[in-house]
Formats: C-alpha cells, sequence, structure tokens
C-alpha cells in the first residue's frame, strides 16, 4: 500500500459479530498485513471491528474470503464472516447467482443469499469430544468440545437467567488458555430457555472477548446440545446478543447448515492517519 492510497471498505454485520470487509480483486492486500488488520479493527480508534475479512476470486470458486481476526492474526475459518464474504461478494456483482461456491482457508463452503438470509453449509465438524471434567464448578455441565471450523468449548448451565448475568470476561479466560487446548479455544456458555431456544454467549479467541455473536460457536452449541438432551429436534434456533441463528443438520452431522441475517452497515474510506494513530 502507498502512503496515499485511500482503501475503500465495507463495514457489515452479522448478528452483531461485525467486520471490515475489503474488496481485494485487484490484490492490493497479500494477508500479510496483520499490523493494519488489527489496527483498523480497534474500535474508538478506527473503524473497529471484530475481524477484517478479504474477498478475492478463488481458484475455483467465484468468491475467495480470507479472515483475519481482531488481533490481525489469520483465522481457519469464520462463519458469520463467511456469511457476510457472500451477502458482499453477491452485491458487489462476483457473481449473479444466489448460489455459489465460496473458498475459505477450511475447504469450500455452499452459500445460499437470500433477501434476509444468508445460508451456509459448514465443514463437518471434527475431534467432538464430552469434557464433564473442564467444567471447574457446579454450574457448569454436559462440557463438550468440537471444532466447527475452529475450536470450541461449550459449558451449558441450567438457567438462562444466570447464563445472562455471568461475567463471561472473566470466567471465559480459564478455559481459553486451558493445557487442554495447545492452540487455545473459543469458550461458549449455552442454556436452553424457557421459549426452546439455545442462548449462547461467546469469548473469542484472537477477539480476546466476548463478541455479540459468533457463527462457529452458536453452531458447535446447537451441536453438543443435540448429543446432550439440551435441544430440540433440529433446526435449533440459537439466540445470541446480536440476533437469532438458526443450525439444521442431520443425525450424523454430515450436512450442517447455519443461517441468519448478513447485513452492509456502511461503506468508507480509509487514509493512512485514520488507523496509524492509537496505541
Amino acid at each position: 500500500m502507498k502512503e496515499t492510497d485511500l482503501i475503500p471498505f465495507t463495514k457489515m454485520s452479522g448478528t452483531g459479530n461485525d467486520f471490515i470487509v475489503f474488496d481485494n480483486r485487484d490484490g492490493r492486500f497479500t494477508g500479510e498485513e496483520s499490523s493494519f488488520f488489527a489496527a483498523v479493527c480497534r474500535r474508538r480508534h478506527s473503524v473497529g471491528a471484530d475481524g477484517v475479512i478479504l474477498a478475492d476470486r478463488g481458484a475455483s470458486a467465484p468468491v475467495r474470503m480470507r479472515y483475519y481476526n481482531a488481533d490481525g492474526g489469520a483465522a481457519a475459518f469464520c462463519a458469520n464472516g463467511a456469511r457476510c464474504a457472500a451477502r458482499f461478494a453477491f452485491e458487489k456483482g462476483f457473481t449473479e447467482e444466489h448460489r455459489f461456491i465460496l473458498e475459505a482457508s477450511d475447504g469450500n463452503h455452499a452459500m445460499e443469499v437470500l433477501p434476509d438470509t444468508v445460508r451456509l453449509r459448514m465443514a463437518e465438524p471434527v475431534a467432538y469430544t464430552e469434557s464433564p471434567e473442564m467444567a471447574r464448578d457446579s454450574r457448569f455441565r454436559d462440557a463438550g468440545f468440537i471444532n466447527t471450523g475452529v475450536p470450541h468449548l461449550v459449558l451449558f448451565l441450567d438457567d438462562a437467567a444466570a447464563l445472562e448475568a455471568l461475567d463471561v470476561e472473566s470466567e471465559a479466560p480459564f478455559y481459553r488458555r486451558h493445557p487442554a487446548f495447545p492452540g487455545g479455544t473459543n469458550v461458549n456458555f449455552a442454556a436452553r430457555t424457557a421459549e426452546g431456544e439455545i442462548r449462547v454467549r461467546t469469548f473469542e479467541r484472537g477477539v480476546e472477548g466476548e463478541t455479540l455473536s459468533c457463527g462457529t460457536g452458536c453452531t458447535a452449541a446447537a451441536l453438543i446440545a443435540s448429543r446432550a438432551g439440551r435441544a430440540a429436534a433440529p433446526p435449533v434456533s440459537v439466540r445470541t446478543r446480536g440476533g437469532l441463528l438458526t443450525v439444521d443438520f442431520d443425525p450424523h452431522w454430515r450436512t450442517v447448515v447455519l443461517s441468519g441475517p448478513a447485513v452492509t452497515i456502511f461503506e468508507g474510506v480509509l487514509r493512512p492517519t485514520s488507523w496509524s494513530t492509537g496505541p
């Protein structure tokens, strides 16, 4: 990037999980700009976001997504980010088809962009394990671990009100860097509501804080809830602080689909001085 460059961007949100999306069909970014990505994600100092998405042409698909967490580090996948990238690609003319393939670091994903919803076929989840020993006190039950594109630990509470009152920022770090997870893990706290929904709050690795929504975390919670008898038959409605997502799946978890809104909030340009200041 030149110092004089004006850098167009789009701010998007998937149920409160917010992203800065760059159209990278011109090859402006190599993906090595971690300090820049971290800088523009700083809230109150720049645009602010949970992560950065580079949207490009795929090798064998109309769209390729590369995702970077708010700390600037590359991540294997982000489900809400993929849904936003699909909406962005459709609106920007990467493809005229409502159904298309999106390439990501964890493989190819079938997408469907509808007026109010974007549907994403997830990769088959792996590494599912029940982890009751992970719960360090009696509030947390039916703990389980699963990789839904990125690793997730899910801990259930019996009371949705207790989940709402939980201090996620103080509880999650114990699990986030637990020795059982050499690469670290995302941490989800969940409960079933009186309405039959699964309520989820997620502490995201790479953001190092609670986000309003996490698509891979909601998927993990829905799948583990189904195994623990805490969820109705799919599709499972998952409520986050940022909105409602739906997770549908077959009994063997070979076809897992995440659905929910993905919207453009605003568009703008970054100047070099607009992101290089601040701590």
